[in-house]
């Protein structure tokens, strides 16, 4: 069996962090009197800084109370944050992405608090699914969130192919002719032109007005 290196712990999810200790402590037998003492050799950063300056006026040899002092520091508000969390939590994006951040908060919670039953869990997640998925799910009144889950990604999948339908019919009834984009307008064009036929007929001894050979008496006749 491979060394196993005891956890560490910088501040953050302290209750993982104990029951990462008592499995080292189990495996490798660590005496009760050594416990705390292993512990602290293995904080780090403000939990580390904070240990050094808490153990001046504290004296704390006692596993139990360890993980007491420690959770309140640094766990006291993740209970809290976790339930307001879910309570606030919408779908936004698809199925997966909510269902990842629900039962994340839900672990959060169960892992502080496992009083709360599955139909408390199952109704909070159908409440944060986006309408159009929320309809067709709440009627199921489903009483586990994995149920709530499968519901909610069928109904999904029928949102998209209505959607992708919708889409499709549009392109087919779409009209065929196209705008026809004009070119820009050249206020000169028409001059130059003009100049151009007036330099023709010039040169040519034709009439400018009609552009027939220009003769004696021609101009009264044209005109």
């Amino acid at each position: 069996l491979p060394k196993l290196l005891f956890p560490k712990f910088g501040g953050t999810t302290p209750k993982i962090w104990f029951d990462d200790c008592v499995n080292y402590f189990t495996i490798y037998s660590v005496p009760e009197h050594l416990k705390v003492t292993a512990a602290t050799m293995h904080l780090e950063g403000n939990a580390r800084k904070w240990w050094q300056a808490y153990r001046q006026n504290h004296a704390v040899t006692e596993w139990s109370k360890f993980c007491e002092v420690v959770q309140e520091k640094f766990g006291a508000d993740d209970f809290r944050n976790a339930i307001n969390g879910l309570l606030a939590l919408k779908q936004t994006r698809n199925v997966e992405d909510y269902t990842a951040a629900f039962q994340a908060l839900q672990y959060d919670i169960t892992m502080h608090n496992n009083h709360y039953d599955d139909i408390f869990f199952a109704s909070t997640y159908v409440v944060g699914l986006k309408d159009e998925i929320r309809a067709v799910v709440e009627p199921h009144v489903p009483t586990i969130v994995d149920r709530a889950v499968v519901i909610a990604k069928i109904q999904q999948r029928t949102v998209e192919r209505n959607k992708l339908k919708t889409t499709k019919n549009f392109q087919v009834n779409k009209p065929w002719h196209q705008k026809v984009e004009q070119p820009p307008f050249q206020p000169n064009q028409n001059l130059q032109r003009f100049r151009q036929l007036r330099d023709y007929r010039k040169a040519n001894n034709l009439c400018y007005s009609c552009g027939e050979k220009y003769e004696p008496g021609h101009q009264a006749v044209c005109s």
